[in-house]
């Protein structure tokens, strides 16, 4: 339980970071009270009050950031970017990285045996994002002060709340699918030049077809495919 704190305070310490506040561990432990208060008061378990806080004070500093945001809108001259992420996940989490590429983000998995200094070497390569369930990781200079980005995701949540919070936190959309796979770029392909890998029965009922630009696997929007982005558009709250 001791990791399971010392990941929410890395996290309150980066997101109170933002507003640059004067007494940054004072606020970290004004917040840690709050949670321990949702403990006693709502009977809520300890990770789920320390990420109910964290909720919280997301929302506020989201209301700060639009403030802001108008503010900068107002400055000529000045553009957002607004590029789509990459991800790598660590080892405990391949099954985030499937679903993050079906929401139509690269997302990369090296493997369950990955070492942390190979992860964040590559995080820093690659500009991705690093996400890990880590929080002594998340510990070290570079993460912890964002040289490289990285997301911490409590150990104890399941697939869907990993994508849930990924998605909420840095408030990303629905895109189009990739592999999920490897997460290639999936290609529009002519039904007949990929005939003999459909099955008979889908081949008669279904006309569009999907081929992963890196490792060619074929893909179409059958019943499966429809399960699931029901799910993303449930997690993503749509």
């Amino acid at each position: 339980m001791a990791r399971i704190q010392n990941g929410y305070e890395t996290k309150y310490r980066a997101m109170l970071r933002r507003v640059r506040p004067r007494e940054l561990e004072r606020g970290v432990q004004q917040l840690l009270r709050k949670a321990n208060l949702l403990c006693h008061q709502e009977g809520l378990a300890e990770p789920r009050a320390l990420e109910e806080v964290y909720q919280r004070l997301q929302r506020q500093l989201n209301r700060w950031n639009q403030f802001k945001e108008l503010e900068r809108q107002s400055i000529p001259g000045n553009k957002h970017h607004n590029g789509s992420p990459a991800f790598l996940c660590d080892a405990g989490l391949g099954g985030l990285a499937r679903w993050l590429r079906a929401a139509g983000y690269e997302a990369a998995w090296p493997g369950d045996r990955a070492e942390d200094e190979a992860l964040i070497s590559e995080a820093a390569r690659s500009g991705a994002i690093l996400l890990t369930t880590d929080s002594m990781m998340m510990e070290r200079r570079v993460l912890r002060e964002g040289i490289v980005p990285a997301l911490w995701v409590p150990p104890a949540f399941k697939m869907r709340e990993q994508l849930a919070l990924v998605l909420r936190e840095l408030r990303l959309p629905l895109r189009e699918p990739r592999c999920m796979h490897c997460g290639g770029e999936l290609k529009k392909v002519d039904k007949d030049t990929v005939r003999e890998r459909i099955p008979p029965r889908t081949w008669i009922w279904l006309n569009e077809y999907f081929e992963c630009a890196h490792c060619h696997k074929l893909f179409w929007h059958g019943t499966h495919w429809q399960r699931i982005r029901d799910q993303l558009h449930a997690l993503n709250g749509h």
